[in-house]
């Protein structure tokens, strides 16, 4: 087995190779390794970013296809600035050290400061992990719905409703956002270009994407992006200003969006995600009928 440390960005068709890894992977396991995030840093510029290849043999030559002619790559772990990490091991190459090695170069790198994320919880994660005194430190729970009557919305006085208009709204969501999430470690840190990334998917629907605004001031109040891909729904991301919480307006957007993926859309699987630590979110979530469908992790060196 041969190691490569790249600095951002991989070139092309090495990006290609590891995406086709992680379909492999997730085909396997029934859950993606990689998250968005990391998808979207496989290229372009992004400083500070590590990814870290594993091949069975030398590393060879990439073809058109992103695939390895000779040293197939079987396993890739992603750095990013902060400290937090992802890694996936080809299927076929598991229990053959592959994720030891990927961790310990990580390690080397990050020291303290890693934050590595186990999708799933899968076996042999907790394994791996005690193998270098990682403890979990922050939980993850990915949840869904499925058709079911909705209750009806009630919007707080003073707010109207308007959907996304990219170019005109951005900075005013980036602000928001950014006060929403000031203590989430990825979202509340999202720049115009993590915004710029997400705009330009395929799956971008502005349509689905909802800002509540302050009629009095016409400041944006909150908002819930939905996302639909692979014919589910999930609630993206669904934030309210810290001026406007404490009011109902989170539930009155997570409504929103849930009525627009469920009858607009005619989407009978709703997905999101919820931080372990966001009690409030999730008692709205489990009251609308969401329930649990798999346990991320982040494991983080043991305080010493």
């Amino acid at each position: 087995m041969t190691l490569e440390a790249v600095p951002s960005p991989l070139p092309s068709a090495t990006a290609a190779a590891v995406t086709e890894l992680a379909r492999l992977a997730a085909q396997s396991d029934d859950v993606n390794p990689l998250s968005e995030q990391t998808l979207l840093h496989l290229d372009g510029e992004h400083h500070g970013d590590l990814h870290v290849l594993a091949y069975a043999g030398e590393p060879g030559t990439l073809d058109v296809s992103g695939l390895q002619t000779t040293g197939d790559l079987i396993g890739y772990a992603y750095l990013a600035p902060d400290g937090s990490a992802e890694l996936v091991v080809a299927p076929s190459a598991r229990r053959q050290g592959t994720g030891t090695a990927l961790l310990r170069m990580l390690l080397d790198h990050a020291q303290d400061r890693l934050r590595l994320w186990a999708h799933g919880r899968l076996p042999g994660a907790d394994e791996l992990a005690a193998r270098f005194d990682l403890t979990v430190a922050r939980e993850l729970y990915f949840l869904r719905r499925t058709s079911a009557p909705l209750p009806g919305i009630t919007w707080p006085d003073g707010i109207d409703v308007r959907t996304f208009v990219p170019g005109q709204d951005d900075a005013a969501w980036l602000k928001v956002n950014a006060a929403a999430f000031a203590t989430h470690p990825e979202q509340g840190t999202w720049t115009q270009a993590d915004l710029a990334d997400r705009l330009h998917q395929e799956w971008f629907d502005p349509e689905g994407f909802f800002l509540a605004v302050d009629r009095r001031t016409g400041e944006l109040a909150g908002f819930h992006w939905t996302k639909i891909e692979n014919n589910e729904g999930e609630v993206y991301v669904v934030g309210v200003s810290p001026t406007h919480q404490g009011m109902g307006l989170g539930k009155a957007l997570t409504l929103q969006g849930l009525h627009h993926l469920q009858e607009t859309r005619s989407l009978d699987t709703i997905t999101l995600y919820v931080d372990g630590t966001n009690t409030p979110a999730r008692r709205l979530y489990d009251s609308l009928g969401f329930t649990t469908a798999a346990l991320h992790v982040q494991y983080a060196p043991a305080p010493k």
